[in-house]
């Protein structure tokens, strides 16, 4: 639907001053689990690996596990639930493919800071590494924070920077949006 997609892509000017293209740029999907799970089932090979923080959204074990993949848990320490970037620096091996963020965190509530989600993106650029960011819960943030969109932080050469979203959600009835960086 024309509307829908030119309506997401002025959120996304509006809210993170980040152009799209709505025709070329733009997807919406049934929900944020199936754009997760398109994500992944498309990006992914058996045998790749898919860091994530844990703890996490129960989908994403699925969604890489059907993708033939392999999750590596990355463990946000209580009780400010930071991540540990030289963790995760750790963690990457030949075979990492995705590094799966989720701010604001799902169950945590953490919301990745600015220099956080740089420092992911220098990683991601080091090691060719693709970043999905699940931004699904991006307009419930308190107390004067402020949520920072991957899609913000200055493009890197070769970095994709999908973007999944959903909002204005009623039970049972979800549209959710995703973008990738040109």
């Amino acid at each position: 639907m024309q509307v829908l997609r030119e309506a997401i892509a002025q959120h996304q000017q509006r809210f993170y001053g980040v152009s799209y293209n709505c025709d070329t740029e733009v997807l919406v999907t049934a929900g944020a689990t199936e754009a997760i799970a398109g994500a992944l089932l498309g990006l992914l090979e058996p045998g790749d690996e898919v860091i994530v923080f844990e703890p996490m959204y129960d989908s994403y074990q699925a969604c890489i596990a059907m993708a033939g993949a392999v999750s590596v848990p990355i463990l946000l320490e209580p009780p400010m639930y930071r991540p540990n970037m030289d963790a995760l620096e750790a963690a990457i091996t030949t075979r990492t493919k995705i590094l799966l963020i989720n701010s604001p965190h799902n169950p945590t509530g953490m919301l990745l800071t600015r220099d956080e989600q740089e420092h992911i993106a220098r990683i991601a650029e080091q090691h060719n590494l693709i970043i999905v960011s699940d931004e699904v819960y991006e307009h419930l943030v308190f107390d004067g924070h402020r949520h920072v969109s991957i899609a913000e932080i200055p493009q890197v050469t070769g970095l994709k920077l999908p973007h999944l979203c959903k909002c204005g959600t009623i039970s049972a009835c979800n549209c959710s949006w995703s973008f990738n960086a040109r």
